[in-house]
């Protein structure tokens, strides 16, 4: 149940919130007062968060003999606030594109914190990537899999398929990255592992279209994008030169 309220929080409910949620969906329906109580949270806060779950869809009242009673009609409905934001962003993206375009001299160098900031980051590997492109990656993926959101990285993997992005990686030995390997053909990706080393790290490198993205996973998600041909032409040459000693 820990992992759903944590599920929960991070497609948009704040803690509180999926508690009660989830106490209403194993109650089935419930007063108040009987929410309150599955979910171990004062009655004013439940009083406060019903009625916005209410405008947002996906809680349900009604009046049982004289009683008023709360309800979930449908889970599905949690989508529905998700696609109308992306529709609302979608229709807004040629505008804020427009206004971006009209600055004469853009940021070369760009930072990230946080997990919003570090879901802006990878984000920015797919948009800047065509169908085709190779995104070539240094990635300490014992700290990724434990760091970066599960929903996330499954998330990113699915997209970055379905978009026909394909990705090199370079990683020290773990059993995250042996993990990798075995689905490497269906999740278009090649992966070396740096095997009997000193080759140790606790971040990644992306090297993908004219840029490059570092991210340290344990300061708090700190990352940097560098827009930069020279650069990126750099880091490609390293990466192929460590590539073509590491064994298939």
């Amino acid at each position: 149940m820990a992992n759903i309220e944590k599920s929960l929080e991070y497609v948009g409910l704040k803690p509180k919130e999926a508690r009660i949620y989830l106490a209403l969906l194993e109650l089935g329906e419930a007063s108040v007062v009987q929410l309150a109580k599955k979910a171990g949270i004062k009655r004013t806060t439940v009083y406060n968060i019903l009625p916005d779950f209410i405008n947002r869809g996906i809680v349900t009242s009604t009046v049982k003999k004289k009683r008023k009673v709360y309800f979930v009609e449908d889970p599905r409905s949690l989508k529905n606030g998700i696609k109308e934001k992306e529709n609302v962003i979608d229709k807004l993206m040629p505008e804020l594109l427009a206004i971006q375009n009209i600055i004469p001299l853009k940021p070369r160098i760009t930072f990230y914190e946080g997990v919003g900031g570090m879901k802006n980051l990878y984000e920015d590997t797919l948009e800047s990537c065509k169908e085709g492109d190779i995104i070539f990656s240094y990635t300490g993926l014992s700290d990724f899999s434990k760091l970066v959101p599960q929903e996330y990285a499954d998330y990113y993997i699915q997209e970055r398929v379905r978009r026909k992005i394909r990705i090199r990686i370079i990683a020290s030995n773990s059993p995250a990255a042996r993990s990798w390997k075995n689905t490497a053909v269906q999740d278009l990706r090649e992966i070396r592992i740096v095997k009997d080393s000193p080759f140790q790290f606790n971040a990644d490198m992306e090297i993908y279209a004219n840029k490059i993205a570092i991210i340290s996973y344990r300061e708090n998600f700190m990352g940097v994008i560098i827009e930069s041909k020279e650069i990126n032409q750099m880091q490609r040459a390293a990466f192929e030169l460590m590539w073509n000693s590491l064994d298939k």
